[in-house]
């Protein structure tokens, strides 16, 4: 049963590096009872039945389905239950991909954040890339708590919105600590942000590692995507994720497909032959 891809709202589109939508929470259909099993693998579906709370029953699977849509739309998995969503030893998320026609598994980074209403998630097709995200409402407790987590090395553009800008530097602070896998133990005020133009900020870490962050606002929500860049991309054909395993994946549906077409043509034009007049003449000879 194929998967009815719901409506995703992309975010800071355009991007080779990785893709990113939001997905909101109320878009679950809860009064269908099928809607788990129809979006999640057996292991993911036992981990969703041992939550308790149903807040986080709500979020997890509308984390879930905004991911796996995402890759159904994007043409990398036909089913949802070809890739599952695992978590590492510091419990940071990782997408395994089945692909069917070579036996063969495959991973890539993904992150997931929610705020409010809306899930954010976002992956990226480059092997060895890190990639993390966050989403924050406008709130004035930011302001309450920017001591902890405004570093002096922080600069913005925006001179004349000190929250907009508070917001904006906590989703940053809040995914390069995901990006490192250390959650809150990084120490915010260790990490410096500088926005080098609208919506584009070089981040740093306590070691002087640099990364890259993008960020936008929708609505009241400030969304930020940070990742460390491999040293080269690796482009290959057309299309916006242009990776080699993405184009072997593809490449195999293809030939599936023109296998099927021949298959069925060839069985359609043997029955429709004329079966081959009967040469009595031969047929006594070998009777003999």
């Amino acid at each position: 049963m194929s998967n009815p891809i719901p409506q995703l709202q992309p975010i800071l589109s355009g991007e080779q590096a990785f893709r990113a939508v939001l997905f909101p929470i109320a878009g679950i259909e809860e009064e269908s009872p099928k809607t788990p099993e129809q979006w999640l693998t057996e292991t993911e579906l036992t981990e969703y039945r041992a939550l308790n709370s149903e807040k986080t029953r709500r979020e997890r699977l509308a984390s879930r389905i905004a991911l796996k849509s995402l890759l159904l739309r994007d043409g990398i998995i036909r089913r949802a239950q070809d890739v599952s969503v695992r978590k590492d030893e510091r419990g940071a998320p990782h997408l395994v991909i089945y692909e069917p026609d070579t036996l063969r598994y495959a991973e890539m980074a993904c992150s997931i954040s929610h705020s409010g209403p809306y899930v954010l998630v976002a992956y990226s097709p480059q092997r060895r890339m890190r990639i993390g995200v966050d989403i924050e409402h406008r709130t004035w407790r930011l302001m309450m708590l920017r001591r902890k987590f405004i570093s002096p090395n922080d600069r913005m553009l925006e001179k004349d919105d000190s929250l907009g800008d508070a917001a904006v530097l906590w989703t940053f602070k809040e995914a390069l600590s995901k990006v490192l896998g250390e959650g809150f133990g990084c120490g915010f005020r260790t990490l410096s942000c500088v926005e080098t133009s609208p919506g584009n900020c070089d981040l740093t870490d306590a070691d002087g590692k640099s990364y890259i962050g993008r960020y936008c606002w929708f609505g009241r929500f400030a969304v930020s995507v940070v990742y460390d860049m491999p040293d080269t991309l690796e482009p290959t054909g057309k299309g916006p994720f242009r990776h080699p395993f993405f184009a072997r994946i593809r490449r195999g549906w293809q030939l599936r497909k023109l296998r099927r077409r021949h298959q069925a043509s060839a069985a359609s034009a043997h029955t429709a032959a004329p079966a081959a007049p009967e040469n009595k003449a031969s047929a006594s000879s070998e009777d003999a």
